[in-house]
């Protein structure tokens, strides 16, 4: 799925506006532990009731819960993975996001500080053989470990709209 993070971050310019960057830090601040339509889901209704003025937290998880709030105050979020997502939704495709697929992609099962970094450096590595942004190349491993386990990746709009033929393309 070439150019996941350039299309997201489109189709949430397209649905946001100038809230775009705040929708792209609230998915980033719900994504640890959450499916790709469970995340934008929360996301979304977060939203919402921010725009009217009363902040539904329901469903959270208690890690999602200081960078929501960080979100909504436009300050900077918390942990490694979160901040990477964020900025890549956000356009920034330099900076690589290492979950728990792409952390099983390595054959990894525990994630520390080194172990980001080492899976951070040869993806950033790989991006440049194949000449691709660090996030692509990211996202495209991301969707092959997917794929290894009998799943079809999904992307947001994928997963929401059903979409499926705008992320094929």
């Amino acid at each position: 799925m070439k150019n996941w993070y350039t299309k997201c971050r489109a189709e949430i310019e397209k649905r946001y506006g100038n809230d775009a960057d705040l929708f792209c830090n609230l998915l980033a601040a719900t994504s640890p532990r959450k499916q790709v339509k469970a995340n934008w889901r929360l996301a979304e209704r977060i939203y919402k009731s921010y725009k009217v003025g009363n902040v539904d937290l329901s469903g959270t998880l208690p890690a999602h819960r200081n960078n929501i709030m960080h979100a909504l105050a436009g300050e900077e979020l918390s942990g490694r993975k979160v901040i990477a997502f964020a900025k890549n939704l956000c356009g920034n495709l330099d900076v690589v996001t290492v979950d728990i697929w792409i952390m099983r992609y390595f054959g990894f099962d525990k994630l520390t500080d080194t172990i980001y970094s080492f899976i951070e450096n040869i993806i950033k590595q790989m991006a440049a053989v194949y000449h691709m942004r660090p996030a692509e190349m990211q996202a495209e491993l991301w969707c092959d470990i997917i794929r290894e386990t009998g799943r079809t990746p999904k992307l947001f709009l994928a997963a929401i709209d059903n979409q499926l033929t705008f992320w094929e393309n």
